[in-house]
């Protein structure tokens, strides 16, 4: 039965949604994505004072921190919107991944002015987690990255890998092993000993790699350390994975109404190309794709906004969700490309924009065989406590 509050709830979203596309859509065009591809640090920090403006960064951000409270639905509607036109700026490696993973990790001085920074548009920051141990990019919790006490000073040695944004980034939430397990600790973008090398992706934009030569940081920059630091990776991990989704969705939704729009004005034999019934069967297949795609992330995001939700069964469905919309995303790439023909592969034309983007997006945070792997492993382990 829907309630008032879900019919006003309803409205909003609504509304948000026709004010980001309408945004987006005046204040993101196709070429400036374009423009921007390959130009550090692939992305425009202007714009994403823009963001700022429209209230968009703090959404998430709890109010006595300066942000609005707003639940993961109203962050999907602005970061989809926002994939649409393939905008380059790093909203959810930013205000999901590196802002929930600061709320999550516990009330602390520099947490909150990180926080209240986030929402205002003043500080970008990253999360740096990624790294060579066997099973750590589809499973948060490990890092080979040391972190010692010394005194009244931290010490972190290691490095870091696929880190977004890299460059621009005005610090990162990088995770280490401590005397207490899993530390999270916050690491300035000018701290002495921390040396930076961007990698440019598919689409154009830039991730990082991270050298940590005993960089010594305050004791207030740990952030959270033990159960407390692999719970709070986790839990923002795997919202990061709904919200990434939703925009691969957007994506999905992008690439296939410009395919049926190709189809419907491109003539041969003195016909649409649409009219050929083998195209349409491959168009309704990459239609199921797409909506089966969006009832997931649907179910994804109603479960990120209970605040009853088990940690288990998050963390299942957002794998889930991820495996799902990175396999539509690169699916519907390819088909597109094809029913298009050889302009589909031009530089030219926008729909590599879309390509480029989705097969970043599939890959980050794990593709959809890491996403699977992580499912099965997951919902064994929630078998056998119920069968201990």
């Amino acid at each position: 039965m829907t309630t008032t509050h879900d019919s006003e709830r309803a409205e909003q979203l609504t509304m948000l949604r026709e004010s980001a596309l309408s945004f987006a859509t005046k204040e993101s065009p196709l070429n400036r994505a374009r423009a921007l591809r390959q130009q550090m640090p692939g992305y425009d920090r202007r714009f994403w004072n823009a963001l700022a403006e429209q209230g968009w960064t703090g959404l998430l951000v709890p109010e006595p921190l300066g942000g609005y409270a707003q639940g993961f639905a109203e962050m999907a509607e602005v970061a989809a919107a926002l994939a649409s036109q393939v905008a380059p700026e790093p909203v959810v490696p930013v205000l999901v991944f590196a802002g929930r993973l600061l709320a999550h990790a516990g009330a602390t001085e520099l947490s909150a002015r990180l926080l209240s920074e986030l929402a205002a548009g003043r500080t970008l920051p990253a999360v740096a987690w990624q790294e060579d141990v066997t099973g750590a990019k589809d499973r948060p919790g490990q890092a080979a990255t040391r972190l010692e006490r010394q005194g009244d000073s931290l010490l972190v040695h290691g490095g870091k890998r696929h880190v977004r944004p890299g460059a621009g980034a005005d610090g990162y939430i990088v995770s280490a092993t401590g005397p207490q397990g899993l530390a999270l600790v916050w690491v300035p973008a000018d701290a002495s000993g921390l040396t930076l090398s961007s990698q440019p992706l598919a689409d154009g934009s830039y991730a990082a790699q991270l050298n940590l030569n005993s960089v010594r940081l305050p004791a207030s920059h740990l952030l959270a350390e033990g159960a407390a630091a692999a719970a709070a990776l986790t839990r923002a991990y795997d919202e990061t994975l709904v919200l990434a989704s939703v925009e691969l969705l957007a994506l999905v939704r992008s690439m296939l109404a410009m395919t049926q729009d190709y189809l419907r004005t491109r003539i041969q034999f003195g016909k649409p190309i649409g009219s050929f019934q083998s195209l349409q069967h491959r168009t309704v297949d990459l239609l199921i794709q797409q909506e089966l795609t969006a009832s997931v992330v649907t179910q994804a995001l109603a479960l990120l906004d209970d605040p009853a939700a088990d940690a288990s069964a998050r963390s299942a469905l957002a794998s889930r969700v991820k495996s799902r919309a990175s396999d539509a995303g690169l699916q519907v790439a390819r088909e597109a490309v094809q029913l298009h023909g050889a302009i589909g592969v031009t530089d030219e034309y926008d729909l590599g924009l879309y390509l480029q983007r989705a097969l970043v997006l599939a890959a980050w945070l794990g593709n959809g065989n890491q996403q699977r792997r992580r499912y099965a492993n997951l919902t064994q382990n929630a078998t056998a406590q119920e069968h201990a």
